[in-house]
């Protein structure tokens, strides 16, 4: 799961926009670190690292580039691929997620890689210095996509990779079922269309245009299974308001008698997916795509 700020804006302000992305993932922060546990679960975020990782060919001795890094990944999964001769640079809008990306990796000993607060719009490295790019639940909330692709695409070598992964439609996400609730008990109009969000590159033939036009060939697309499991609907409510902003911040700000009721309707939403024992189990698609840098 990862990152947005939301508007309520007519008129999209990409300088609004980010502040409002930072100061959100700053207040969110804590949350990533409460339940990492289930966030990077092998089945989970874990499941998405590998795949990109294994797209983007990642080998001992690669440069690789991390977007919208957060927390650290797949940074963390790139660095144990590239190993000590090689390295990796995690870059995020949000210092907060970042530290904590470095305190993981510090943890696990990890010497080859670091973390850069750096927007995805300004990313400032030579041209044709990493041998790969990766970026997990992150380029459906950059301002510019085709600008940032397109960057992508010169800060890559010649037959450089490019792997990334988004959110699917949000009717294959469950954790964003209770979105249509939240927004039916507050009345609140559709999202705008064209703005960044978590299911703004959901559509996989979309996607794979917008990387093409970014200079890349051999362009695919394909989809993981992101699986979290909570012990319990009231449990999951709470790992939802802790790690999720852009659901998040459509209750904010309101009384606290209508947030109660909101959230108590979220928590009756997650029925269909609890399991006898009371566990609830929540697949999410994940639509990754992968491209090679041309020579230029």
């Amino acid at each position: 799961m990862r990152r947005t700020a939301m508007t309520t804006m007519s008129t999209f302000d990409p300088v609004l926009y980010k502040s409002a992305a930072r100061a959100e993932w700053r207040d969110a922060a804590p949350g990533w670190m409460a339940w990492v546990d289930v966030l990077d679960a092998e089945e989970a975020g874990q499941a998405v690292s590998r795949t990109l990782v294994e797209l983007a060919r990642i080998r001992p001795g690669h440069r690789v580039l991390d977007v919208a890094a957060g927390y650290g990944e797949p940074g963390l999964t790139a660095a144990r691929a590239a190993g000590p001769g090689g390295s990796v640079v995690c870059t995020d809008i949000s210092g907060e997620m970042l530290a904590f990306g470095r305190e993981r990796a510090a943890s696990e000993g990890l010497h080859n890689i670091e973390f850069i607060e750096c927007d995805a719009d300004e990313l400032d490295f030579d041209e044709a210095s990493f041998d790969a790019v990766v970026s997990r639940q992150g380029l459906q909330f950059v301002a510019d996509v085709p600008g940032v692709l397109a960057r992508l695409h010169r800060l890559l070598r010649p037959g450089g990779r490019l792997a990334a992964a988004v959110w699917g439609p949000i009717s294959a996400v469950q954790f964003a079922s209770p979105v249509p609730v939240i927004r039916a008990e507050l009345r609140l109009p559709p999202p705008p269309v064209g703005q960044p969000g978590p299911f703004a590159l959901a559509d996989a033939g979309a996607l794979a245009r917008l990387v093409e036009a970014g200079g890349f060939t051999e362009v695919a697309t394909g989809k993981v299974t992101v699986l979290y499991v909570l012990e319990s609907a009231e449990r999951c409510t709470q790992w939802l308001r802790d790690v999720a902003p852009p659901i998040t911040s459509l209750v904010a700000g309101r009384p606290a008698e209508v947030q109660r009721r909101v959230w108590s309707k979220v928590t009756e939403a997650w029925r269909p997916y609890t399991t006898a024992d009371g566990c609830v189990r929540l697949d999410n698609e994940a639509v990754w795509v992968t491209g090679v840098a041309t020579a230029r």
